[in-house]
Order: structure tokens, then C-alpha cells, then sequence
């Protein structure tokens, strides 16, 4: 019973989370994502200042822009990622879609991105 306590602790709290992507073939996916007041497939979604989302479809996490229909998914995380996870894993190497998305694919983080300073 106490486990199950820590992980409904653990998954509200990695739900509610904030996360950064700070590498990315497409500047508009950089940043600092939050939860979005909406959410796509029963989960939370999380965006950008750039609008931007990071957002579940039928179990697994996706990278897109969700302004235009259809939707244009830039990446995925399918292999090697949880199938129904309530919120997106973080540091795991999402996949280029390859008529949109470019390399390097964005790895979601917790940490902030570091600042370079030195200009």
C-alpha cells in the first residue's frame, strides 16, 4: 500500500512537472516547457514561449506544432519509452520524423540549459 502511495506521489508529481529541451535541430523547440492548461489523449500538455508542445498520442509522447491540422509531429518517442505514461520521460532521445524534423533530436531534461556566458 505505501508504494503504491509513492509512486501516485511521484506520477502527480512528474506530471505537473517543468522540463527543458536545450538541444534541437529546430530552434523553435528550445526552451522552457510548461503544463498547459489543456490536455491531448487523457494527459497533460506542455509548451513553449515559441508554441511549441510536448504532448501524448495513444500512449506515446510527441514534439510538434499543434497550431496547424493535421498536427505536424516533429518527433516521437516510441522506442525505448513507456507506452501510457502520464507524463513525457525525460532524457530519452526522441526521433526525428524525417519529412519534418531535424537533427540532433531533443532529449527532455529537468535541469535548466546552461548559459554561455562568455560573448
Amino acid at each position: 500500500m505505501m508504494l503504491r502511495v509513492v509512486l501516485l506521489a511521484f506520477t502527480i508529481a512528474a506530471a505537473s512537472a517543468n522540463f527543458y529541451i536545450c538541444e534541437s535541430g529546430s530552434e523553435q523547440f528550445l526552451g522552457h516547457y510548461t503544463m498547459d492548461t489543456s490536455k491531448t489523449d487523457g494527459a497533460p500538455k506542455f509548451s513553449n514561449d515559441e508554441g511549441m508542445s510536448v504532448y501524448r498520442h495513444s500512449g506515446y509522447w510527441y514534439i510538434g506544432d499543434l497550431g496547424p491540422w493535421p498536427p505536424e509531429t516533429h518527433y516521437r518517442c516510441i522506442q525505448g519509452c513507456e507506452h501510457g505514461m502520464d507524463s513525457p520521460q525525460l532524457d530519452k532521445v526522441y526521433e526525428q520524423n524525417r519529412n519534418i524534423g531535424q537533427l540532433p533530436a531533443p532529449t527532455l531534461q529537468a535541469d535548466p540549459c546552461a548559459v554561455n556566458d562568455e560573448l
